[in-house]
């Protein structure tokens, strides 16, 4: 079967632990053919041999500033460059069914689809995450029109999680429950080596993931650290990616013993998890959070540590998670954990049933059987579904600002530096609008 990956994450984000890279690689494993569309390019593309190609949307003619619009839930105009440039690569796959498969309602994808439609594609919708409940939280790339389109469309829908899929049942469409997975190898094969040197508490817990607002609870950690001031909280990730949003950073500054690490490699999280006593996943009291099926969670457990989790429910039937609904809970629920000796032969078992191999057969379980709708008319690209407000058009607007404040203070680096070694002159033919101040 041919696959054509719509995927909003590039490929080697978070080391390519996430489910569209994961999910591609376990298809071409079977031998499938796929094309994966990320939004710009990976920096690192390795495919292993595998019948996997990578493209990505700049690649394919959209601009930056269209693709840089589409982020920020902006219309994004026209598309047809970028369906013919994707059309010249779907005509390379062989003879076969051909399935579509989007991890997200991006703009860009779903307009895409009566073109995907008219060459006899399955549309299959494999949602990461309840992206219902993202505008709410700011999320505006994700236009709540492109997802009932894309349910409305889909011959397949999926759902990481009963909620996501209850969610999408709300257009009386039957969803299938297709779970986040694992690899366990990274964890397992790394058993032996040392683990990282880290400042230890009375007790020592570990995050690791993207430090934004709307998917950490920085109040409850600092609840935490407050009341246990005695614990180290070690956390590791990219902080406040999205500068307009409430800083997790300046919230839990003060507290010392709350320690920073940034962004660590994939490959070293298993040095990290093996010093953690217990691994946090502090998520905000809100429908997204009870939508989520967490890949970290996995990872956790795969490095077999126990786990205290907030607001999310659906983790409390995953062994050795432990969940709370309230900060004092949380509390009890991280010396709970702390208190828990794991079986790691039982929980190994377990894992081995949550493979990405085992996720990707269930997708392809849910594909078998199914026809594709009869496509009637003239293939199109359909209208952009952005209705951006004014919030949206603020957060794009001070974007542009901070983008052109970076760029004039690189000019006036460099300007230094020119005027040190004598060569502004060169500097100035080599950068013809250098002088020019927006």
């Amino acid at each position: 079967m041919n696959f054509l990956y719509l995927s909003t994450l590039t490929f080697d984000e978070a080391g390519g632990a996430h489910n569209p890279t994961q999910i591609a690689r376990a298809l071409a494993q079977r031998g499938h053919r796929v094309l994966f569309v990320e939004p710009q390019p990976s920096a690192m593309r390795n495919t292993e041999r595998l019948p996997l190609e990578i493209v990505a949307l700049t690649e394919l003619g959209m601009t930056p500033v269209q693709l840089r619009r589409a982020w920020f839930g902006m219309e994004t105009g026209e598309l047809e460059t970028v369906a013919r440039a994707l059309w010249k690569h779907i005509s390379s796959f062989p003879n076969g069914r051909c399935a579509a498969i989007f991890s997200a309602p991006f703009d860009p994808f779903v307009r895409l689809v009566p073109m995907l439609r008219a060459q006899n594609f399955l549309i299959a919708y494999y949602a990461m995450d309840d992206f219902a409940a993202a505008p709410a939280l700011g999320h505006t790339q994700f236009a709540p029109g492109a997802e009932e389109y894309l349910v409305r469309h889909a011959d397949v829908l999926c759902g990481v999680s009963a909620h996501i899929a209850n969610t999408l049942e709300r257009f009386g469409k039957h969803a299938h429950v297709v779970p986040n997975g694992v690899d366990i190898e990274t964890f397992q094969s790394n058993k032996s080596v040392s683990r990282a040197q880290i400042e230890r508490g009375e007790l020592t817990l570990g995050f690791w993931g993207t430090l934004i607002d709307s998917m950490f609870d920085a109040e409850l950690i600092a609840y935490v650290a407050q009341a246990r001031p005695r614990w180290t909280i070690h956390l590791l990730g990219a902080p406040d990616p999205e500068p307009h949003r409430p800083s997790v950073v300046a919230r839990l500054k003060q507290f010392t013993n709350i320690l920073f690490h940034g962004a660590v490699p994939h490959s070293e999280l298993p040095r990290y998890a093996a010093a953690f006593d217990v691994c946090l996943a502090p998520f905000p009291d809100n429908a997204f959070t009870r939508g989520r099926d967490p890949i970290k969670v996995y990872e956790y457990l795969a490095a077999h540590v126990p786990v205290a989790a907030s607001y999310a429910p659906q983790l409390a039937a995953l062994p050795y998670v432990f969940v709370a609904q309230a900060p004092d809970e949380y509390i009890g629920a991280i010396e709970q954990a702390a208190r828990t000796r794991v079986d790691t032969r039982a929980l190994d078992e377990f894992l081995a049933q949550q493979t990405w191999d085992a996720r990707a057969a269930q997708l392809l379980d849910a594909l078998r059987g199914i026809s594709t709708q009869t496509q009637t008319g003239e293939p199109s690209i359909l209208p952009s579904f952005a209705q951006p407000d004014a919030q949206a058009v603020m957060r794009y607007a001070t974007a542009l600002e901070q983008e052109l404040e970076q760029v004039q203070a690189w000019a006036r680096e460099l300007e230094k530096i020119a005027q040190a070694g004598g060569a502004l002159e060169r500097v100035k033919r080599l950068l013809p609008n250098f002088g020019r101040r927006a």
